[in-house]
């Protein structure tokens, strides 16, 4: 396996137009898009990479239920109209897209309207609450001319791409395991008891598994068999069931553990990937991918390993920073939903289906279900395969 580093800066090199042909439209009209949730993740993440299509999508409409933040934050980026009524801006506009962001149980309803007025959808994680809704949006999409996105975001990012040919590859060989450690700081959701994660099944960690999910999915394949265990830390935090976690996924390839915590003041969200070759590891936050290299266990085979995965550390930081300074750097929402629209607007399929959705809230319904059955946070959780 080679030593060299992958520099995943997200350097976006963008083209005259983002994409080959305009289904419906002139050649001077623009598409139009809406976004319904009004939400930190619609206005800090999905709204600003759309509205970084100006060129060639406009977005017309933001609907939440509070028609005070939707007027807000239409008023924030410069959006014509503000809607607290799906069905009402639905019979109003005339949508090419809609981008749901609001709470996985509004999902289904409102992408299944929004598929039936002629609209590709976008569907934050998870795409719905459970597998039926999953079904419904499933059966909805085919009843349509639109398609359906799971907006599995972290597929996106530019190391988990890397990672992704360099496995396909072969670089490290018959992959044969996945470790996945996701830590998010206390303050921004175990801390606060009217925070939505806090009253999923299972606890906080219904907000981060989807991620969990499908990146294991990715690698290691159709999860067949999934193990998941909570232990309860932080006795001041009541509301809370759990702010530790660990899951075993056993895939068709290979299998995946997972350590997800909830109780420090630290962020840290790594992966590894090893096979029979190598080993690859990510750090997701700072976007350094590395080659680990050691066979051999002699003090100078030690040294060289270390001082080549510094390099690549050394290596990664640097390009990423000067992409941060030349203003190339875009994050995997860009990605995202450029590509939606690109591959929409091309009538390609969707790079994740509802298909894909519908496969990591199964895996999710399983871990929680197996979360909830614990009588005790004490409690080791029970193996049972997954449906």
């Amino acid at each position: 396996m080679g030593a060299g580093a992958s520099l995943c800066a997200n350097l976006v090199s963008a083209p005259n137009r983002l994409w080959r042909r305009r289904e419906r439209k002139g050649s001077g009209d623009t598409y139009t898009a809406a976004i319904i949730g009004a939400g930190f993740i619609s206005a800090k993440r999905h709204l600003p990479a759309w509205l970084r299509l100006r060129r060639d999508v406009r977005v017309a409409a933001v609907c939440d239920l509070d028609l005070d933040r939707a007027e807000a934050v239409s008023r924030e980026f410069g959006v014509p109209s503000a809607y607290d009524d799906v069905r009402q801006m639905l019979d109003m506009e005339r949508l090419d897209f809609v981008d749901v962001c609001t709470p996985p149980s509004a999902h289904a309803d409102i992408a299944a309207a929004a598929l039936k007025a002629g609209a590709h959808v976008l569907v934050e994680k998870p795409l719905a609450a459970t597998v039926e809704e999953c079904e419904r949006i499933i059966e909805a999409e085919r009843e349509s001319r639109g398609r359906v996105w799971a907006a599995h975001t972290e597929l996106f990012h530019p190391c988990v791409v890397e990672a992704r040919k360099r496995v396909e590859r072969g670089e490290v060989g018959d992959l044969t395991g996945m470790r996945i450690f996701y830590s998010t700081p206390v303050t921004l959701m175990t801390a606060d008891p009217s925070h939505f994660a806090n009253r999923l099944p299972g606890g906080v960690i219904g907000e981060t598994s989807p991620h969990v999910a499908y990146l294991a999915g990715a690698f290691i394949g159709t999860i067949r068999d999934v193990w998941a265990r909570g232990r309860k830390f932080l006795s001041e935090y009541t509301w809370s069931p759990f702010e530790d976690y660990r899951l075993e996924l056993t895939g068709s390839r290979a299998t995946c553990s997972a350590a997800l915590t909830y109780t420090s003041k630290h962020s840290a969200f790594l992966l590894e990937l090893w096979g029979t070759e190598g080993l690859i590891k990510i750090d997701m936050q700072s976007k350094i991918l590395a080659a680990y290299d050691r066979v051999s266990q002699s003090p100078w085979g030690i040294g060289v390993s270390s001082l080549r995965e510094a390099a690549q550390i050394a290596s990664g930081a640097l390009a990423n920073g000067f992409g941060y300074l030349a203003g190339r750097f875009r994050n995997i929402h860009d990605r995202l939903i450029r590509e939606f629209v690109e591959r929409s607007v091309n009538g390609l399929p969707p790079s994740v289906t509802a298909g894909d959705g519908l496969e990591t809230v199964r895996v999710m319904s399983v871990i929680s279900e197996q979360l909830q059955s614990q009588a005790s946070p004490a409690q080791s959780g029970v193996r049972m395969g997954a449906a």
